[in-house]
């Protein structure tokens, strides 16, 4: 029997989305959302990381991301995302139930632009965040 299959890019499980409204404490930092998180790691620049932490959307914060200049070299950006993912799983119930609630499914983003984070169009992309919400649920 196969198992099944949640995704989380849109919809129900939402709330496993870096864009949902759930601030994250991270690095002594208090950040909107996750993807606000993530997206400022990415930089040393201070004025960079301020105009990320302070984008008045996770989408904002994504595309000032993508800038090249000022980037921090060799980031794991894998275990970023982890350590990210894991204090908003600690930080919000309602994040935790919600794993929870997954049982043994398996768990995808189903961007259908995202071939790294997410299951990609076709779905064969590599699913990192999917795969990481299924490590952080066996921790909890």
């Amino acid at each position: 029997m196969e198992n099944k299959k949640i995704e989380f890019y849109e919809g129900e499980y939402y709330l496993l989305s870096n864009f949902s409204a759930h601030q994250v404490e991270y690095n002594g930092e208090i950040y909107p959302t996750a993807e606000h998180a993530y997206q400022a790691e990415k930089f040393n620049n201070p004025q960079m990381k301020k105009k990320i932490k302070e984008a008045p959307s996770a989408y904002l914060a994504r595309e000032y991301g993508q800038a090249m200049e000022g980037r921090r070299e060799n980031v794991d950006k894998v275990a970023v995302m982890k350590e990210i993912m894991r204090a908003k799983l600690l930080q919000h119930d309602d994040v935790r139930e919600m794993l929870k609630s997954t049982g043994d499914a398996i768990i995808e983003k189903n961007h259908p632009d995202d071939f790294f984070w997410g299951t990609g169009l076709d779905g064969n992309g590599q699913n990192f965040m999917g795969r990481i919400w299924m490590e952080l649920r066996k921790e909890i």
